[in-house]
């Protein structure tokens, strides 16, 4: 059972998630979905915590039945100019990130750059996708309490689930392509 203290805590980011929530249109997630459908495979990256959000996102897709992949894994192919890759960074400043982005821009592979920092080196390569208003692990903002990038990382879970969702390709399809060998 959660005591006050810990209830308080957690009403406070559940009311950050909505307010944060609230920069995100669904004309973003459908600008997504169109993106994922118009690709055959599709690549995610990102650092840290943000790594991990984007890792979920790959298991949900492929658990519809999608091509996915997560760059730095050994079973990873290589990309091609017409697959889709995810690129997140809450900073912009993630050197890997940024590096990919480049890449992208110069060998023609669409690309969705997820950022907290339209301003930042990573948007000097490619436009931002989705600007989630949340800070990093090196710049906060008022409207958070939570350190660092957890804000961040919390709504790009929460997006990319809702992205998920809208597909819609039935629990049953998923169940039967979940992992049985845990």
């Amino acid at each position: 059972m959660i005591d006050n203290m810990e209830s308080k805590e957690l009403n406070i980011i559940i009311n950050e998630l909505c307010r944060t929530s609230g920069c995100i249109s669904d004309a973003q997630i459908h600008h997504l979905i169109h993106q994922i459908r118009s690709h055959t495979r599709i690549f995610v990256h990102a650092a840290g915590r943000s790594g991990l959000m984007l890792r979920a996102f790959a298991m949900r897709l492929m658990q519809m039945g999608l091509q996915s992949f997560v760059v730095g894994e050994t079973t990873t192919p290589a990309i091609r100019s017409d697959d889709l890759l995810f690129l997140a960074s809450a900073s912009g400043t993630t050197r890997s990130v940024c590096e990919y982005a480049e890449y992208a821009r110069k060998n023609s592979i669409d690309t969705v750059v997820i950022t907290a920092n339209g301003n930042s080196p990573l948007c000097t390569f490619l436009e931002p996708t989705v600007l989630i208003c949340a800070g990093s692990k090196i710049s906060t903002l008022d409207s958070s309490i939570q350190p660092m990038g957890s804000l961040f990382e919390q709504m790009l879970l929460l997006f990319l689930d809702a992205t998920i969702l809208c597909m819609d390709s039935g629990t049953e399809e998923m169940n039967a392509r979940h992992a049985n060998l845990e």
